[in-house]
């Protein structure tokens, strides 16, 4: 038997305390995680817990307190370029059209535009985008706005893809095919993606393995893999395998305290 592959991401021990005012406010804490080459893997734990902090040390976006990150068994010391982030928000350039915002990812790399025009067409074609390449911004919906967004991260065909909430914020049907546009990009290209989620379904569908995050200060409580096949469509949330995962995870959050279920009132 061959060795197992090395981790393309590790985190060894991480720790990470904010300052709010006079107060000190600990995100993480000796915090260690693995991930493989061309894994996807979903972050999913109550709000505040620490998990885009952890995205964001990883990305060497933000420097943690202890501990050490390391890609490729390089030690991250400060913003690793080899990625691509797509946040909740789209943070598209009101006077840039949607071509040009995802080519802005190129500008910013100085890398030569012109080569990357074709690979920024076909991602706005292959999330459900052509003919959408000149318009603005104002004059997309939301959903297509995170599309852009999407591309842009991209575009630049990153070995990394770091995605904090991305479709956080849209409406049930536009997210369900945003993750559908997800999985057919990410199984083409096979990036190593980390995906913060409060999702617990989106966790497991999207996904090769779920960490599931303890309250502030975050560390891990499970480390589930999800054995479905892939591609994944929606029916295969009504399954009984499904539905195991999910809820097992909801049984960690309630044995964790995340889940407070007073004693309901009587009316009368």
């Amino acid at each position: 038997m061959g060795s197992a592959a090395a981790p393309l991401i590790r985190v060894r021990s991480v720790s990470k305390t904010f300052r709010a005012g006079r107060a000190l406010v600990p995100a993480l804490e000796d915090l260690s995680i693995e991930v493989q080459p061309g894994e996807f893997v979903s972050l999913v734990g109550p709000s505040g817990c620490g998990k885009t902090s952890l995205m964001m040390i990883i990305g060497g976006l933000i420097e943690a307190d202890r501990g050490e990150v390391t890609i490729h068994g390089e030690q991250v010391k400060g913003p690793f370029t080899n990625l691509g982030i797509a946040f909740q928000s789209p943070e598209l350039l009101d006077w840039r059209t949607s071509l040009q915002n995802i080519l802005l990812q190129i500008e910013m790399r100085d890398l030569p535009v012109r080569e990357y025009r074709a690979g920024a067409l076909r991602l706005l074609s292959e999330v459900g985008l052509e003919g959408f390449a000149d318009k603005y911004p104002y004059e997309l919906s939301g959903g297509m706005r995170q599309r852009v967004a999407l591309c842009r991260a991209l575009v630049h065909d990153p070995e990394i893809l770091l995605l904090d909430e991305p479709f956080g914020a849209l409406d049930a049907l536009t997210r369900d095919q945003m993750n559908y546009d997800l999985q057919r990009i990410w199984l083409e290209k096979r990036k190593t993606a980390i995906l913060v989620t409060h999702s617990i379904e989106e966790a497991v569908w999207m996904s090769d393995r779920v960490l599931v995050m303890t309250p502030r200060p975050a560390k891990v409580a499970a480390d589930i893999a999800i054995d479905l096949p892939r591609p994944r469509d929606l029916e295969i949330k009504t399954s009984p395998t499904f539905n195991e995962y999910t809820g097992r995870i909801r049984r960690i959050f309630g044995d964790l305290g995340v889940f407070r279920m007073g004693e309901a009132r009587r009316g009368g």
